[in-house]
């Protein structure tokens, strides 16, 4: 959690590497996970219209609104569709 920046401040994170991800201290990833049943990563598939949502490929697909938004971007934030716990979720 970033608390108490500049409207304009930025967020910079850097990894081991040296790559750099900067972020708006306004901005969070917002998918949704539908927390359904998984045995593995490959049970579970990204989903709606622009990739917001994470299930498991064994339920009923989520029908979403085609309303883009920054924070969908799970590749922004450095997150992916995965099995955590036997339930598809973002990490």
């Amino acid at each position: 959690m970033v608390f108490n920046v500049e409207s304009d401040a930025k967020v910079i994170f850097i990894s081991l590497d040296s790559r750099k991800k900067i972020l708006s201290p306004n901005l969070e990833f917002c998918g949704k996970s539908t927390y359904s049943e998984c045995q593995s990563d490959d049970d579970c598939i990204v989903t709606g219209c622009f990739n917001q949502i994470c299930q498991s490929k064994y339920e009923e697909m989520i029908v979403t609104t085609c309303e883009f938004r920054e924070c969908f971007d799970a590749s922004k934030f450095g997150v992916s569709c995965k099995c955590i716990d036997n339930m598809c979720q973002w990490k």
